[in-house]
């Protein structure tokens, strides 16, 4: 038993550590980006958009590095190998993953002494890790990680005459960046610790694998950059505008239109603008049928006026029929003048959007 040193029971301080910096990781990750505050009064927002949730499926390759591979009076030691994992999980969200992987750590090699004579012992942990994942966008392609779980190993350490095996459960942690190659695939580089790995009978160590690994990511939504305008608004003053359009004797269709572009132009823009409608007739017959037929020239502009675009509350409709007469009736020419509605585009001010 010579592979890895004896056997040191680490305090449960030393194996509560590692978890403890990781959750603290996370939840201040996430705090800073709940606190950040939303950007107003600038010409364009730019948020990104989060993927759903995925299975995802991948591998790894690196160097792992056994901190107490070998015992001090060994000829000579390797405390490094290569070492290679697969790994899958599923991201729940933007910050949380679920990881299960299989790792073979690899081998620490080291010869000793015994009876005049050289001989090697070889070291080898391998096992099923359980983790949880915590990460943040960096940018749209590179996410920070770090995670915490534990390792079910099974180590062997074999000399020339005998080999010897243990099994356990020891703690890991570690972090990563990984960057987003297309809408699938992903590149990851991470450092991972295992602490306390073996017992008194294979010995002790722990250890330190550096790896880059690659996952196909099913079903993930692709990252994107929405952009949103804001548009800015200020204060526009509109002029006060006032035309009669006239109507034939006892009649309330319209006979020029053309002038009403000035109102449904100013309506449909702005849409806190008004418009009133005073309409009026002559004395020639009943004054409650002029009352009404002052109403029925009103509406024939009003209806006009809403199929246009125009909205149904910007119009304000009054009716006197022979009331307030622009000219006495004494003549035709006169009364023409009287059967009117008189259009009143009143000065006010409204919000319009400032050209960019």
């Amino acid at each position: 038993m010579h592979s890895f040193q004896k056997y040191r029971l680490s305090s449960p301080v030393s194996i509560l550590i590692p978890i403890v910096l990781f959750f603290s990781f996370i939840t201040h990750a996430v705090e800073d980006q709940e606190a950040k505050p939303n950007i107003e009064n600038t010409d364009q927002q730019t948020q990104a958009a989060l993927p759903s949730s995925y299975f995802y499926l991948g591998g790894k390759l690196g160097i792992n590095h056994y901190q107490h591979g070998c015992e001090s009076w060994s000829l000579d030691c390797d405390k490094n190998s290569f070492a290679a994992g697969v790994f899958t999980g599923f991201q729940f969200n933007e910050n949380f993953a679920l990881e299960a992987a299989y790792i073979d750590l690899g081998d620490a090699k080291a010869s000793y002494l015994e009876n005049g004579n050289a001989y090697q012992h070889t070291g080898s942990m391998k096992g099923l890790e359980l983790s949880a994942l915590g990460s943040m966008y960096l940018t749209e392609k590179v996410t920070a990680f770090a995670k915490a779980g534990v390792f079910n190993w099974h180590g062997e350490n074999k000399g020339p005459f005998n080999k010897t095996t243990a099994d356990d459960w020891s703690t890991t942690v570690g972090a990563g960046i990984t960057y987003q190659l297309n809408d699938a695939w992903q590149a990851r580089f991470e450092y991972q610790y295992f602490n306390n790995l073996g017992n008194d009978t294979i010995g002790g160590t722990n250890a330190h694998l550096t790896s880059i690994g690659i996952s196909y990511q099913f079903g993930r939504t692709r990252p994107s950059i929405v952009t949103k305008t804001v548009v800015k608004f200020s204060p526009v003053e509109l002029e006060e505008v006032t035309f009669p359009l006239l109507f034939d004797f006892d009649k309330s269709n319209l006979l020029l239109t053309d002038s009403l572009n000035v109102i449904i132009n100013r309506l449909t823009k702005y849409r806190q603008a008004q418009v009133i409608l005073r309409g009026y007739s002559d004395t020639k017959g009943n004054s409650d049928y002029n009352l009404a037929l002052s109403k029925r020239r009103v509406d024939s502009i009003a209806n006009y006026l809403i199929a246009a675009g125009v909205n149904e509350t910007q119009i304000i409709s009054e009716y006197f029929g022979e009331q307030y007469p622009v000219s006495d009736n004494t003549t035709e020419e006169h009364r023409h003048l009287n059967r009117n509605v008189k259009i009143l585009l009143p000065k006010t001010f409204v919000n319009a959007p400032q050209e960019q």
